[in-house]
């Protein structure tokens, strides 16, 4: 019998806030070259910590999708 649904994974805030953030990038809602909010108000925003922030930001730079100055 197949299962109705798939497991739910608990998954990391960082995670979750990349994906957010790939998601705004793909879609062309954040524009290149587009300043991203700084991570105080992403934080906020997104009701996650600091560190979060910085290592979804991190991701995106690993996937070439922003660049940090």
């Amino acid at each position: 019998m197949d299962k109705l649904l798939d497991p739910i994974l608990r998954q990391p805030l960082s995670d979750a806030l990349y994906v957010q953030l790939r998601a705004k990038i793909i879609s062309g809602e954040l524009k290149p070259g587009e300043r991203l909010p700084s991570e105080r108000v992403l934080s906020e925003e997104s009701g996650v910590n600091r560190g979060a922030v910085r290592e979804a930001i991190k991701r995106l730079q690993q996937a070439g999708l922003v660049a940090v100055k």
